[in-house]
């Protein structure tokens, strides 16, 4: 079906918002085949209503608070999504239907996230930021960082979640000669237990970074939970032994490896008698898999591949793949620390990257994180669904907004070259095959689009679905929002603290009609504002556009820089001193609200990650200073040349913002 879009409408909803109050929020329970659950149970913001006879829900929230929405109905398993500002102020509140999954005897819902560990910046962070744990209140520190994810993880029958890190409660010295190492206090483990997890993958490159001293106390540390454990020893074999796990009755094993040994000496995996993680490789799977009884279902957690990459490496690929065939039937992969994509292989699943879950890393890409839940119908994969997840200044939290919707368009779009799709299940996605002709349809004749990029969303299209517009007289490009947080919706929700933009005497975060930057000008002054850290997640030599709005109450002149880290600068001398471009500057003269929009082409060389800047300063004569805003900032990074709509090369295209133009005649 074609849906023929009116923009002067879209584009005048992009910009509204209401004040905070409470706001009718509503939906439909229904079951996997489309079916209304006229018995279903939501609660929300401590209210409770019942779905109705046709499924259809109605309750009352707070529109200036995110809310959780509980979906329940008897036999069949709950289900939580989250709903952000943003959200709650657009004209439809709705959190779209919602299907839920029948229990049944042989039924099993696993959980499954990324890294976690807590060290580093959790007890000393960078300037300016919060401490967020401490090493005299660190149990109760732990489990404030892991109490607002903690209902997602509790509907599960198992959950798991890659423990890169060793627990000790004193100093560890018997380091590896290796760049990066750290280890956590044990509380971290009483921490996850008490979060509803109930194993932990120990197969990666920091499961032996002070060798056998520090695996002693993470083993002690394990073994005074009910946390269940694999992927390290202290010889080869342990290493390599399978956790064979009770779930409701049924056993499942669980195996987790390391992908490679490391280039130091002493090396980082198990050997013979010497200790380390488990090395894995298509062998060593097809071996393992092979000791577990063929009706026991089995996981295999793979630590490898490439940092901060978009797609997995083939050798990872490869020997995930070979381990479905020799047996496994959930595939599970760590270490990139950025989501990668999914996909249905002999109809079993394979996650080849599940990001980070509890980690200290700044780099705004490693942020956007999910938690993945798989229901097993014994070894048969019945269905899997993501759940979008924030890394909310290293706090896991559900994402909501604009965030929600990169995530998913994320993995949507490194899961299509698998054969594998995104569908919307509620504000979640349920993993499958790719159907024939899924993209959505959308009628440019008659319409006068805008300049200004426009979110796909607005125009009723979700993140997660290719799109394909049709139209006379008129060109488009995609493309995908690399910043993620210019709304500044997500920021301060659940109680984070923002680590994302620069902020001071002058500029703060303020809440109002929507989330806004607010910098106060002093008469004659210039504040500088933009992003805090640079971010490694972008297309070297890619068009991009910078848009936006900003509100003066008088002349001001912004300036757009954009700042690059090469390739073998410290983070401290990048700051200080990475080069600096200006991309663009804008002259505001009038008082009020304004549009922008910057074209510019990002670096194409010797580029480890980058960041934008802003300089705003009063241009008032005489001067006088005063408030400026800036709201709505997306950096589109465009996936596609321009356009013709209804060309038949375009489909299956994927984007979070579209632009326009009329094509001459």
């Amino acid at each position: 079906m074609k849906t023929r879009v009116i923009f002067a409408l879209v584009i005048l909803l992009a910009g509204q918002a209401i004040h905070a109050g409470t706001v009718p929020l509503s939906g439909h329970v229904v079951d996997e085949s489309g079916k209304a659950l006229p018995d279903a149970t939501v609660e929300a913001g401590g209210q409770v209503a019942e779905a109705d006879a046709s499924g259809r829900f109605e309750i009352d929230v707070d529109a200036g608070q995110p809310v959780l929405v509980r979906l329940s109905a008897p036999d069949h398993y709950a289900t939580i999504h989250a709903l952000g500002p943003d959200d709650l102020r657009s004209g439809v509140r709705d959190v779209g239907p919602v299907a839920l999954v029948a229990k049944r005897a042989d039924r099993r819902l696993l959980l499954f996230t990324g890294d976690a560990m807590l060290a580093r910046r959790y007890f000393e962070p960078r300037a300016g930021e919060p401490v967020l744990a401490r090493r005299d209140t660190v149990a109760d520190d732990a489990r404030a960082l892991l109490g607002i994810i903690r209902p997602y993880v509790e509907l599960a029958d198992y959950a798991s979640v890659n423990l890169e890190t060793q627990l000790s409660a004193h100093s560890l010295t018997d380091r590896l000669p290796k760049s990066v190492t750290f280890y956590s206090p044990p509380e971290l483990a009483n921490a996850l237990e008490w979060a509803g997890f109930d194993y932990v993958a120990l197969g990666n490159n920091h499961t032996w970074d002070y060798q056998r001293e520090g695996l002693e106390t993470t083993f002690e540390a394990l073994r005074q939970t009910g946390l269940g454990y694999s992927g390290a020893g202290f010889d080869e074999a342990s290493a390599r032994a399978a956790h064979v796990a009770d779930v409701d009755g049924a056993p499942f094993g669980f195996l987790s490896y390391v992908g490679w040994a490391g280039t130091f000496s002493p090396n980082q995996v198990a050997e013979g008698d010497k200790g380390g993680a488990a090395l894995g490789g298509s062998r060593v799977f097809a071996e393992d898999v092979a000791t577990l009884p063929a009706t026991t279902p089995t996981v295999i957690q793979y630590h490898s591949g490439l940092e901060y990459a978009g797609m997995p490496a083939l050798s990872e690929r490869t020997r995930l793949r070979q381990a479905i065939e020799d047996g496994a039937d959930v595939a599970i992969g760590h270490h990139a620390h950025v989501l990668q994509g999914l996909e249905i292989f002999e109809d079993r699943l394979i996650a080849y990257s599940m990001g980070n879950f509890l980690f200290d890393q700044y780099i705004y890409g490693t942020q956007l994180s999910m938690l993945l839940y798989v229901w097993m119908d014994g070894d048969r994969l019945h269905r899997a669904e993501v759940v979008p997840m924030h890394v909310n200044g290293y706090v896991p939290t559900p994402a909501t907004d604009a965030i929600r919707d990169s995530i998913l368009h994320r993995l949507a779009r490194l899961s299509r070259p698998f054969g594998t799709c995104l569908r919307a299940n509620g504000r979640h996605a349920v993993v499958e095959r790719c159907a024939a002709n899924d993209a959505a349809d959308i009628d440019l004749d008659g319409a006068r689009p805008g300049s200004k990029p426009v979110p796909l969303r607005r125009l009723g299209v979700s993140p997660a679905s290719p799109v394909r517009f049709s139209g006379s007289d008129t060109a488009y490009r995609l493309g995908t929002d690399i910043l993620s947080r210019g709304d500044f919706e997500y920021s301060g929700l659940f109680g984070t603290h923002d680590r994302a933009w620069l902020l001071g005497e002058h500029v703060s975060i303020e809440s109002g009609e929507s989330r806004h930057l607010q910098v106060v000008l002093e008469p004659g002054a210039q504040v500088r504002t933009g992003m805090r850290v640079f971010d490694r997640v972008f297309a070297a030599s890619n068009p991009t556009t910078l848009s936006g709005r900003v509100y003066t109450e008088g002349p001001v002149k912004l300036q757009f820089v954009l700042q690059r880290r090469r390739l073998n600068d410290s983070l401290d001398v990048a700051l200080e001193a990475g080069p600096q471009k200006v991309v663009g500057a804008l002259r505001v003269k009038a008082a009020g609200w304004h549009d922008f929009a910057i074209d510019f082409v990002q670096p194409r060389i010797s580029t480890r990650s980058v960041r934008l800047l802003i300089d705003i300063a009063d241009a008032s004569s005489p001067v006088r200073g005063g408030r400026v805003r800036l709201d709505d900032l997306v950096w589109t990074e465009w996936r596609t040349p321009w356009l013709n709509a209804g060309d038949p090369a375009t489909m299956d295209a994927f984007g979070t913002h579209v632009q326009f133009r009329t094509r001459p005649e």
